[in-house]
């Protein structure tokens, strides 16, 4: 079998997306040896997956002329040169990784729907991608033999909402590393703490900072519960700045708590398990996701998790997570109460040991080999 992927978002600081694919194509060539893979990447990538394939790989990374920032040039020729380049290779199905494919179409083709959240909650996304996705998704899950999908979550989106036949749409989830684990070696975790600079008591956000993710709102629960309870721990946001985060600064000002609230900026994935193992515990509390890695990496790493009501979420979680509501009157205070009764220490209080050992029973069978598998019998079904 000779794939095409459509990798032109493989550039910059990755974000869940990205990593998704990444990683399940790592998966797919270790799995899969006598299959051949074309991707297709701007001229500005630099991996993973790995740039450099010896004569034994089935991995062929072929760039374009163009950077990934550059998105109108990168949708134009994804719609104009991206076939004709899979013919030429000889490929016999396209992958469309990030939700789109070309706009005229031969070839037998897949696509991927991270997420519809673009077309649920346009106010959390940059109107320019609400714009292009209202008009590409549509026609791509259209012309696509299989839509693939991370979530159940997800399929019931796409089903309901373009009426795609549900048995058209494969839930493939996503995994998590062997690298993501429960860390002893105290000297390294203490060496990751000064290099970071982080705070001995810590709750970690991980993620792109944006407003889909509700940062200001952890920020003001976080706040409140600290104020309240005289916590002594501190707030880790580990993630890049987004769009739409313009006030974050302000917000931590006007609380007068920059003495507890660290930003890290992007955190590199040799880093990023030794962050989760030294928190002592880890909230998503997201308006809107298709699925959520960085619950499945913290259980992973045996940090219990705290996530909001997203449906997502809580499929990923499977009961592992604990999981906080948002009240009819003040939507912090879930959240808040939450915090608190996780991060006080007196008798009686509620203890994290439980959710550590849910979290690490949870995460045994989410592999990204299991991705790679699930992925090429997408491939066989649409190719049947």
């Amino acid at each position: 079998m000779h794939i095409a992927i459509d990798g032109l978002h493989l550039f910059g600081a990755y974000s869940g997306v990205q990593h998704a694919l990444a990683r399940t194509l790592d998966a797919y060539q270790r799995r899969f040896p006598d299959d051949r893979v074309s991707l297709f990447v701007p001229r500005d990538f630099d991996g993973p997956p790995r740039l450099e394939a010896d004569e034994t790989s089935n991995l062929d990374i072929r760039r374009t002329w163009f950077r990934g920032r550059w998105r109108g040039v990168r949708t134009l020729w994804r719609n104009f040169r991206l076939q004709p380049a899979c013919y030429r290779q000889r490929c016999g199905l396209l992958h469309g990784a990030t939700y789109a494919l070309p706009a005229l179409l031969s070839i037998p083709a897949v696509v991927t729907v991270h997420d519809l959240i673009a077309l649920t909650h346009p106010q959390y996304c940059t109107p320019g991608s609400a714009k292009v996705q209202k008009h590409q998704l549509p026609r791509s899950i259209k012309v696509a033999r299989r839509v693939l999908v991370p979530t159940e979550t997800v399929k019931g989106q796409v089903v309901e909402r373009f009426k795609t036949p549900p048995e058209r749409v494969d839930v493939v989830p996503w995994g998590v590393g062997p690298e993501f684990a429960p860390i002893e070696d105290r000297t390294r975790l203490e060496e990751a703490r000064k290099q970071w600079r982080l705070p001995e008591r810590f709750v970690l956000f991980v993620g792109t900072l944006e407003p889909k993710k509700n940062v200001e709102g952890l920020i003001r629960a976080f706040f409140a519960a600290k104020m309240h309870r005289k916590l002594p721990h501190a707030l880790v946001l580990a993630g890049r700045l987004g769009w739409g985060m313009d006030n974050l600064d302000r917000l931590i000002r006007e609380l007068n708590a920059r003495d507890y609230i660290y930003l890290t900026g992007y955190v590199p994935d040799a880093a990023l398990p030794l962050v989760y193992n030294l928190a002592e515990c880890v909230v998503m509390p997201s308006h809107a996701e298709g699925f959520g890695m960085p619950v499945l990496e913290a259980m992973a790493s045996g940090t219990p998790v705290l996530i909001g009501a997203d449906p997502a979420l809580r499929e990923v979680a499977q009961g592992a997570a604990r999981t906080f509501e948002v009240g009819p009157h003040n939507p912090l205070q879930g959240l808040r109460e939450a915090l608190e009764e996780w991060l006080e220490e007196k008798e009686g209080s509620i203890s994290r040991a439980p959710w550590r050992a849910k979290g690490l029973a949870r995460v045994r069978e989410m592999t990204w080999t299991r991705t790679a598998e699930l992925t090429r019998a997408s491939y066989e079904r649409a190719l049947a």
